[in-house]
């Protein structure tokens, strides 16, 4: 059976179709360029991938193409019928963000964690600092943040993307020297990782260390601008 790079299981009996996806997730998760391309081929490969179809439609999301977006993830929601469990409420927490329907997303989006902590994408719609925590209006949104990522950290070890975020929440909840030290951990572990870059940016500036954070972006942008969209084979599977 294929899987993604979290190692759960896919439906899609195209070897190809769960290669181009894991690039996607790559991608997407590190803020990285690259993901629609990735997510347009799973789906050329395997027009009935699920999956595929709901991350390609968050994208549109994201690049402000709301029409393409919603009928998308519809189109995804018919596909998912015929998939797993865990792949039918992926599909509909992405579905209910994309739908505007943040509530339902969060709610939705804890209790599947609970069961499916290693979905990182479903993770992810709740963190940083545009994610559905941070929009909830919660007063505690920060704290949220970082206590969802120590609930699940013992399902992800070193995986680059979990210490990107782990990072990330420390330092919006104030823990700057944590923050940035796990910060610096994960650009160790991928530096193509613009989320990763974003939250030692933040964490250097937040402590009052500009000449770090200068010294930093100055080296990384160049790298960053310079990088090809194919990624390292070490880099497609696993943490």
């Amino acid at each position: 059976m294929n899987r993604d790079r979290y190692d759960l299981p896919l439906t899609t009996t195209s070897e190809r179709a769960a290669a181009h996806y894991r690039d996607g997730m790559d991608c997407m998760l590190s803020a990285w360029h690259g993901a629609e391309d990735a997510f347009d081929r799973a789906i050329h490969e395997d027009p009935d991938f699920a999956l595929a179809n709901i991350a390609r439609a968050r994208l549109h999301q994201l690049n402000m193409q709301g029409t393409e977006a919603r009928t998308m993830a519809a189109h995804a929601g018919q596909l998912a019928a015929k998939a797993s469990p865990r792949e039918r409420q992926h599909v509909e927490i992405m579905a209910a963000v994309i739908e505007s329907k943040p509530k339902l997303a969060v709610t939705a989006a804890e209790a599947h964690l609970d069961e499916y902590p290693r979905d990182a994408l479903v993770l992810s719609m709740l963190l940083g600092a545009f994610g559905l925590y941070a929009f909830s209006g919660r007063p505690d949104h920060d704290a949220a943040k970082l206590a969802v990522c120590e609930r699940v950290a013992g399902h992800y070890g070193e995986d680059w993307w979990f210490v990107s975020y782990l990072g990330w929440s420390h330092t919006e909840a104030g823990n700057l020297s944590t923050g940035r030290a796990l910060s610096e951990r994960a650009m160790g572990l991928r530096a193509e990782n613009a989320n990763a870059a974003h939250g030692l940016s933040h964490a250097m500036f937040e402590q009052g260390d500009m000449a770090a954070g200068q010294k930093f972006l100055s080296q990384w942008l160049p790298f960053g601008r310079s990088r090809p969209i194919a990624l390292r084979s070490s880099q497609k599977r696993g943490g």
